[in-house]
């Protein structure tokens, strides 16, 4: 089952990545954002409906969900700034390796999992490897040092992803991961409510990126479905670092792609962070 797990988590990772890329390459970030949920919604709304129906939930499943979707909220928000000032390659990185520090801290602590000498070793090695490439100590230009508003954006975006994964893991023992999903969509999709409004920046998105908006629509809630799935079938210290495989996909889209600067040094610590990945997966 483990196997099982870091698979999904493998492919998860994969897909976070390239709809990240796609919400980077969009003209308009946060109408890219709202309209793959929007277009997801139409789906996962009215399961949501039915099973909250179907069934009486005590007072702490309704919190939880209100909980998730408020951490949802805030993490559109800031992802639709974080790529309108920053590089995918120095971003996403570092608001991915927040929760690759924070969650197996956080879930040994207070949840009673439990993480070897290797799989600590592994979470660092990443670690690491996530700030070797968000270049926080060097300067982008010569005479120029790099932005703080990006980096400090994106910590914003890795502490809402560490809660939303933790109240998640909670809520799973209660609601199935379908429904936790368009509940969290739905919070996803207040974070840019003030563009969903905005009929004529929807459409004009839509128009130009149909088919990244539709791939999105597709491989955002996918993602996260595949990793619900997975902390149901290992604890979630171990495969929340390996997650971030993510993170050396969305360099690569960076570097070969979007032509950002750096590729040999971020390549190079791109190495360091699938090195931690095989670790953890290895020393669990």
């Amino acid at each position: 089952m483990f196997w099982i797990a870091m698979s999904l988590v493998i492919i998860s990772g994969t897909m976070n990545a390239i709809w990240n890329f796609f919400a980077k390459r969009s003209e308009s970030k946060q109408a890219y954002l709202a309209l793959i949920v929007m277009t997801a919604n139409v789906i996962l709304i009215p399961i949501l409906l039915m099973e909250l129906l179907s069934e009486r939930y005590r007072l702490q499943v309704y919190l939880l969900l209100l909980l998730s979707m408020a951490a949802q909220a805030a993490y559109a928000f800031m992802l639709s700034q974080v790529y309108k000032l920053g590089d995918l390659s120095q971003v996403y990185p570092i608001q991915r390796g927040t929760g690759v520090l924070l969650i197996p801290l956080i879930s040994v602590i207070f949840m009673g999992e439990r993480l070897s000498i290797g799989g600590w070793a592994g979470v660092a090695i990443i670690l690491l490897g996530i700030l070797g490439l968000s270049e926080w100590n060097k300067r982008s230009n010569p005479g120029q040092a790099v932005q703080l508003m990006p980096v400090l954006i994106a910590l914003g975006v890795g502490l809402c992803t560490t809660s939303y994964v933790l109240i998640d893991k909670m809520t799973l023992q209660y609601v199935t991961p379908l429904t936790l999903i368009a509940a969290s969509n739905i919070g996803f999709m207040l974070g840019n409510v003030r563009t969903m409004v905005n009929g004529k920046t929807l459409l004009s998105e839509w128009r130009k990126n149909k088919g990244m908006i539709l791939l999105g629509s597709v491989l955002m809630p996918g993602s996260y479905f595949l990793f619900l799935l997975a902390m149901n079938l290992a604890p979630v210290s171990h495969i929340a670092p390996v997650r971030e495989i993510g993170t050396v996909v969305a360099t690569l889209l960076g570097i070969w792609i979007l032509k950002e600067k750096n590729g040999i040094r971020r390549l190079m610590t791109a190495t360091a962070i699938t090195a931690g990945i095989i670790v953890v997966g290895i020393s669990g």
